[in-house]
């Protein structure tokens, strides 16, 4: 009696970023259509039947629009990430003060809609970052601070410093909003976490970005917090020679 053939080798390959990329993409596109389509059908119902509706079935449509625009909001966040993430750094020297006011004028509606005070430095370094990457993490940062304050308009508070920590830098953004309970400081910098969920918003991956983008650096992001008492978040870039 022979003896049993040997199994097969299986050959096992990882998933490369361009493939996550691409795949996310496809998904991406493919899910766009039916949420375009339950938009613009509820809208036409919204404004075509609205004399046939009462204000139950009205209030379920604006449930309903709200709904698709807040998935298509999701999709166009996460595809951002997914692409920002799986692009390859390309650091050059880049004047931070620019990249500051690139993100302050973006979000210079809300600024002065909750008429919040900014501090910025009158001089910021140069670092040898990826300008792309870094005005996102800002941005992010920035934008964290704006959401998260519930103060009355002109008392709020935004500070951006930038300073030398060690043999690099240390880019901080602290605000006075509401804070949040240490014990949770290394929950809030994982993905899709929202310990404010009746804010609304995106997925809850701003910090998330932050961090990757930091670590992607070889640096890292700190957080200091406490309820009430508003938040400090810091990234270290690495030595600049």
């Amino acid at each position: 009696m022979s003896a049993a053939s040997p199994a097969p080798a299986t050959t096992e390959r990882e998933v490369t970023n361009a493939e996550l990329v691409r795949f996310f993409s496809v998904l991406s596109h493919d899910l766009k259509s039916p949420i375009f389509s339950i938009d613009g059908f509820s809208e036409l119902l919204m404004s075509d039947y609205e004399d046939r509706l009462d204000e139950e079935g009205k209030d379920f449509l604006r449930r309903i629009r709200s709904s698709a625009q807040q998935m298509k909001r999701v999709l166009d966040d996460m595809s951002h990430l997914v692409k920002l993430l799986s692009k390859p750094s390309q650091p050059r020297p880049t004047l931070m003060s620019e990249l500051v006011e690139e993100v302050l004028v973006k979000f210079g509606l809300s600024i002065d809609e909750g008429g919040v005070i900014v501090e910025v430095p009158k001089v910021l370094p140069t670092l040898n970052v990826d300008p792309e990457k870094t005005r996102e993490l800002l941005g992010a940062l920035v934008s964290n601070a704006l959401f998260f304050n519930d103060r009355p308009k002109g008392e709020r508070k935004v500070s951006i410093t930038c300073e030398p920590e060690g043999d690099g830098y240390s880019l901080c953004v602290a605000d006075n909003g509401i804070g949040f309970e240490p014990r949770y400081t290394s929950q809030i910098l994982e993905l899709g976490l929202k310990l404010d969920k009746s804010r609304g918003g995106g997925p809850g991956y701003g910090l998330y970005l932050v961090k990757r983008v930091a670590e992607s650096t070889g640096g890292s992001l700190t957080a200091e917090s406490a309820t009430g008492a508003g938040s400090r978040f810091c990234v270290t870039f690495p030595s600049q020679h």
